[in-house]
């Protein structure tokens, strides 16, 4: 989807809020440090989803320094991909889609996941975070 297209249906223009983004990166960072802690004992859809909140988080986290709200997980990676087309590849845009999906089959059909699934995307995912966090600690203190 196509973020002009979220901007018709799906997000909503709000008053740009620092607070709340500190308060999300905050959150993103505890669940992430949560992941650390369990990676080696919890199952991989459990991580996975873990792993997605923690995003999800991030991303929202942004929208609200940019005075933004959405109401579907397709446009947090649209927003992205509108405003930090720099910061990430369309490699990058195409797996947190795909992980998007994978992380709602796992939520809403009990979808089960190869055990090397980190293995294979591990690095993937933590480049990911590590983009994320570095463009919300600098989009806060700016």
């Amino acid at each position: 989807m196509k973020w002009d297209d979220c901007l018709d249906y799906n997000v909503k223009k709000v008053k740009e809020n620092s607070e709340q983004a500190k308060s999300l990166l905050q959150l993103a960072k505890r669940r992430i440090e949560s992941i650390e802690k369990r990676r080696k004992d919890e199952f991989p859809q459990l991580l996975i989803e873990s792993y997605y909140e923690a995003i999800k988080e991030l991303i929202c986290s942004l929208l609200a320094v940019h005075g933004y709200k959405s109401y579907s997980h397709e446009c947090l990676i649209s927003f992205l991909e509108e405003y930090y087309p720099i910061a990430f590849d369309d490699f990058q845009i195409h797996f947190l889609d795909s992980m998007r999906k994978l992380r709602s089959d796992i939520q809403y059909r009990g979808r089960n996941i190869a055990d090397d699934y980190l293995e294979r995307n591990g690095l993937i995912i933590e480049k990911i975070i590590e983009i994320l966090l570095e463009l919300v600690e600098n989009e806060i203190t700016a």
